[in-house]
């Protein structure tokens, strides 16, 4: 149950980019935007790649119709914020946000939806209990986009849209070389190889 992949954001902060590549994390997960760019998401970007990370993603904190937003304008900015490549992985962070307030089903998939017709590819959902209190029985649609899981427990559940979580965060708490302080470790669950996620990256 080792991490394989790690998510960030600029208040990690990242002491060492060659320390986490060699203690065995294939995979960072970077915020890219909420409201504004990350701060620091290109620079890292360039740093983990010259210090060899197989497998690179940004993510959206999502917001939605929240305060008068748009979930389009939203997946707009977050894409020229995260500038993707081929090989970049994208995700919908899909959860309460600090005023309480928790996005639409509606809203989610017409992010997800923008993001497919800009790229021509799927993004992930990054979800715990927002999706298992949106979503009413299996939704196709959603269910068509790999599940990221948010859940802090031995095991895990998920909506009935997915079968098993592509990947499982399972710990706030994890600590990884070269990082200072506890970031949020990611995991996979059987069948899931190593393999699997390297080849199934970017979708």
């Amino acid at each position: 149950m080792n991490p394989l992949v790690i998510d960030l954001y600029h208040l990690n902060p990242v002491l060492d980019f060659a320390a986490v590549v060699n203690s065995g994390i294939i995979g960072v997960i970077h915020k890219a935007y909420e409201a504004a760019p990350d701060p620091l998401y290109a620079k890292r970007r360039q740093a983990f790649a010259a210090a060899g990370l197989q497998c690179w993603g940004a993510y959206a904190f999502f917001h939605g119709s929240d305060h008068g937003g748009n979930p389009i304008t939203e997946a707009d900015k977050f894409l020229a914020a995260a500038e993707p490549d081929a090989n970049t992985l994208l995700a919908l962070d899909w959860e309460t946000d600090e005023d309480g307030y928790v996005p639409s089903l509606d809203d989610a998939k017409a992010f997800l939806g923008r993001i497919e017709e800009k790229l021509g590819r799927t993004a992930i959902v990054y979800s715990g209990n927002v999706a298992k209190e949106k979503i009413s029985g299996i939704d196709d649609y959603i269910g068509s986009h790999r599940l990221w899981l948010a859940e802090y427990n031995k095991s895990w559940f998920v909506q009935e849209s997915w079968l098993a979580p592509w990947l499982w965060q399972n710990s706030e708490t994890s600590t990884i070389p070269g990082i200072d302080g506890l970031c949020d470790g990611n995991v996979i669950v059987d069948p899931m190889a190593v393999e699997d996620v390297i080849e199934q990256w970017s979708g």
